[in-house]
């Protein structure tokens, strides 16, 4: 029997609201997208969850340090490692930016911010001390927002335009520069820092990035380090107090920082860098069929749970259950708080 796919047009998606043209698409969205053609669905009508996990907190909190100070090296504030006083004050500022761009955090995401900003407030300062060399680095871009033009063609012949948009962390180095990226974990997986290193060359984000880089400059990218910042998974005890728990992890930084801050080189190949493009078009291109109406729409039953735990949209998918959602306002929430 012939079965003739049923496609499910985006018409409840507002123009106003999302269009490629106009608007683009990100690694999230991409990264969506492949997971599962629903939750993308979801996310590009507005929906989004009133909860933030202590992962997303934290990384977006430590994004914020790196990118305030970073910057002033750049601007040449900074030019020597600055005084703990001054990374603690720093730490606060970017506390401050968080609960205003978040008004709506439920008490566990208030939660997270309290306990992700006293390990913080007791790691940055020895971040900055182990990668002290990092202060007479050239720094070239810190959190630099972009848009890298592209062209898709439909079956028809017609063709769509759209852009890939986003932020790198950073980039340094006169002439060919090398991408600085910054990843926040609390497990490196089961082979660690090898494993890491069999996936950078084929990782989407680091990808997207390189080939900005390689499009800005018009040179290939001298290379990547990959910045790992571990967040301490040390629980508080019972009857500890916070400032005794802050103590505890902050001397078990102290004595083993290798553990905790892990960077990782990898140079950039003319043939990788071209290969990784023309898959990045393929998967845009992808996106804009489905987009368009001209491509299939389903879940991913796959995509409900996975090592991350329970998909955020399954009460929706599953029983039409949208509490703990609101529809946010930018269509890109992310590039404001980390791309």
């Amino acid at each position: 029997m012939k079965i003739k796919p049923r496609i499910i047009p985006m018409r409840d998606v507002s123009a106003r609201f999302y269009d490629p043209e106009r608007d683009g698409v990100t690694f999230t969205l991409l990264t969506t997208f492949k997971e599962c053609r629903e939750k993308a669905r979801l996310v590009l009508s507005g929906w989004s969850s009133t909860q933030n996990s202590l992962g997303l907190v934290f990384g977006g909190l430590t994004h914020g340090i790196n990118q305030r100070i970073y910057t002033d090296v750049m601007a040449g504030r900074v030019s020597t490692l600055p005084s703990s006083k001054y990374i603690i004050k720093i730490c606060r500022e970017v506390e401050a930016v968080w609960k205003k761009e978040n008004p709506l955090a439920d008490a566990d995401s208030l939660r997270h911010l309290e306990f992700s900003m006293i390990l913080l407030e007791a790691v940055m300062p020895m971040y900055f001390r182990y990668w002290a060399k990092d202060f007479q680095l050239v720094w070239k871009r810190i959190e630099k927002e972009f848009k890298v033009p592209m062209t898709v063609e439909r079956p028809d012949g017609k063709k769509m335009k759209t852009f890939i948009r986003g932020k790198i962390d950073g980039s340094f180095g006169a002439g060919r520069g090398t991408l600085f990226e910054t990843k926040t974990k609390s497990r490196l997986g089961e082979h660690g820092e090898s494993n890491l290193a069999d996936i950078l060359p084929h990782e989407l984000q680091v990808n997207i990035y390189l080939l900005y880089l390689w499009w800005a400059d018009k040179k290939l990218p001298k290379g990547l380090l990959y910045n790992i910042i571990r967040r301490p998974a040390m629980k508080q005890k019972k009857k500890e107090s916070l400032v005794k728990f802050a103590t505890r992890v902050a001397n078990d930084v102290k004595r083993r920082p290798e553990y905790y801050f892990v960077r990782l080189n990898m140079r950039v190949e003319r043939k990788d860098l071209e290969k990784q493009e023309l898959e990045l078009q393929d998967m845009v291109s992808d996106f804009m069929l489905w987009w368009a109406g001209m491509a299939g729409h389903y879940k991913n039953s796959n995509a409900c749970e996975n090592k991350y735990g329970t998909c955020g949209f399954l009460p929706i998918c599953s029983r039409g259950d949208f509490t703990g959602f609101y529809k946010r306002e930018k269509v890109f929430r992310e590039l404001a708080d980390e791309l």
